[in-house]
């Protein structure tokens, strides 16, 4: 886990320095070149290094020693996020995407588990979700969201 922080921690440094680029520019063609860049390069490699630190979170916590009103807090949050991306035209986003949320919302309908349990299963698949191209919003939510289940599962490994 220490070693995709150190290489999540500096691809989000090279996803700040392009945005900042980015803000600073004109619109021109090298505004244009610098999002493609970013698209193409560096979020892949984000969500790839999120999903891979997702899947070890998975396999080493245990959800019990999450606080239940935190969980809750997120899972509710994730809830949220799941049915506002859920009433958008379904041509929208890919097939792919569609079905992760499923998945997401099938794993947080589970009758039985805690909310941390619930949100321990989802960890996997919320970077996944996150690396299909949405409203700038949306993402960022999902993203906070991660962020925040991330350190919940994190400080109990």
């Amino acid at each position: 886990l220490n070693y995709l922080e150190k290489i999540l921690e500096i691809e989000y440094e090279k996803l700040s320095d392009f945005q900042s680029e980015i803000s600073m520019l004109a619109p021109s063609p090298t505004k244009t070149a610098l999002k493609q860049r970013i698209k193409r390069e560096i979020i892949p490699d984000i969500r790839k290094y999120e999903a891979e630190y997702g899947e070890i979170l998975f396999k080493s916590s245990d959800a019990s020693l999450v606080p239940q009103n935190e969980a809750e807090e997120t899972l509710a949050e994730i809830v949220q996020v799941v049915e506002h991306i859920e009433v958008l035209p379904a041509e929208t986003y890919p097939s792919e995407m569609l079905e992760l949320l499923r998945e997401i919302k099938q794993k947080l309908d589970e009758p039985g588990k805690t909310a941390a349990a619930k949100l321990k299963v989802a960890l996997p698949i919320i970077p996944m979700l996150a690396s299909y191209e949405m409203e700038m919003d949306t993402e960022a939510t999902l993203v906070r969201v991660w962020q925040r289940v991330k350190s919940l599962f994190r400080d109990r490994v």
